[in-house]
């Protein structure tokens, strides 16, 4: 499917969703996006397309915390 974007005042695309969805996960698509496919009756906010979407954030190893870095002795 092609879907079309709106983002700083120019119409973009077209790209498929898997190609959308890479380019959100990293930040490069605003959250106030629009966007556009066959079908749809108007352009809608691009956070919706992607509101299932969760990010795995990476876990901190906070090097000045060493007391949670280490394992309980062994008994």
């Amino acid at each position: 499917m092609d879907i079309y974007i709106y983002m700083q005042g120019q119409r973009r695309g077209p790209y498929e969703k898997a190609q959308l969805e890479e380019m959100w996960n990293g930040g490069q698509i605003p959250a106030d996006t629009l966007y556009w496919h066959e079908g749809m009756p108007q352009w809608a906010v691009i956070a919706d397309l992607f509101a299932n979407t969760t990010i795995a954030r990476p876990l901190s190893l906070d090097a000045g915390n060493a007391e949670s870095m280490r394992f309980p002795a062994a008994s």
